[in-house]
């Protein structure tokens, strides 16, 4: 149960990187609320008999449906900016993970015995995304501009 804790700060970077990469304002407090629900969600879904690879679907869009609601930003636009989080952050995390995990002569299959080396080798992973966000907002990087286009509800 403890490594599906790592989907809470992860699921905040998803939200904050993806909707300033398209200038829309979202509340760290709204983030949070739906990254503990996220977090809950994580640990109940991988019981469920679906389809490898559904699970991630269902967050991506359970994540957009909740931001939508609690940011009052329409469904699409919330959509896409989870989208381009989450595949920002799944490439940081790749990328991080597999150096960290070559670093110290450990194996994915490592992770799912040891709950407590998923949150060690996660921590670089956090440090990386926080210094995305970080430069995004530093910077005022923004892909398209989404916040003129009228997408408030």
């Amino acid at each position: 149960m403890l490594c599906y804790f790592v989907s809470i700060p992860q699921t905040v970077l998803i939200i904050q990187i993806g909707f300033l990469l398209f200038n829309l304002k979202v509340g760290w407090r709204e983030s949070i609320m739906a990254s503990v629900f996220i977090g809950l969600a994580a640990y109940i879904l991988p019981r469920l008999p679906l389809i490898p690879g559904v699970h991630t679907i269902v967050l991506i869009f359970t994540t957009a449906l909740i931001i939508s609601w609690l940011g009052k930003v329409k469904v699409i636009y919330s959509l896409i900016s989870v989208l381009c989080g989450a595949m920002i952050m799944g490439v940081t995390e790749n990328i991080v993970m597999s150096f960290v995990l070559k670093l110290i002569s450990r194996s994915v299959n490592e992770l799912f015995l040891h709950p407590w080396l998923n949150i060690a080798v996660f921590m670089p992973t956090l440090l990386c995304g926080g210094l995305i966000l970080w430069l995004v907002q530093r910077h005022d990087l923004v892909l398209y501009d989404l916040s003129t286009k009228g997408i408030y509800n």
